[in-house]
């Protein structure tokens, strides 16, 4: 569980600040300052992040769960990282299929979000002895 945890929080906090430093300094010219002093936002984006990815980490969970001590590391990780993009991409199309069908600053976001999880999963190490899961 403690895996799971880590790579949710690491997305769900990463991913908004990413998302706002490209945004606010690449796209629009702002600069650091001005997009710290826009904290709201990125606040807002971590509250609907996570309530929107509960039940995608459910499932990595559960996914996690069952693939734990049938394969190797290599193989978990790569089974997860396929599953979380596909996940992420998946959520964004359920609350708003037009990103695919016209790229938008949401499909951006919908990359950045399926990269963070897919950095996050591959960052952590996974332990084999954990009591919970």
């Amino acid at each position: 569980m403690k895996y799971t945890i880590k790579v949710w929080l690491f997305t769900i906090i990463t991913s908004p600040l990413l998302i706002a430093f490209l945004f606010g300094t690449i796209l629009n010219d702002s600069n650091s300052t001005s997009i710290l002093n826009s904290y709201e936002i990125i606040v807002v984006m971590i509250i609907v992040g996570f309530l929107l990815s509960i039940p995608a980490m459910v499932i990595f969970w559960l996914i996690k769960r069952s693939l734990k001590n049938k394969y190797s590391h290599l193989t978990e990780k790569t089974i997860v990282s396929i599953y979380s993009f596909l996940s992420v991409w998946t959520t964004f199309y359920i609350v708003d299929n037009a990103f695919i069908t016209k790229p938008s600053e949401q499909t951006i976001w919908a990359l950045l979000y399926s990269l963070t999880i897919v950095i996050g999963i591959w960052i952590f190490k996974l332990n084999r002895k954990e009591i919970i899961e």
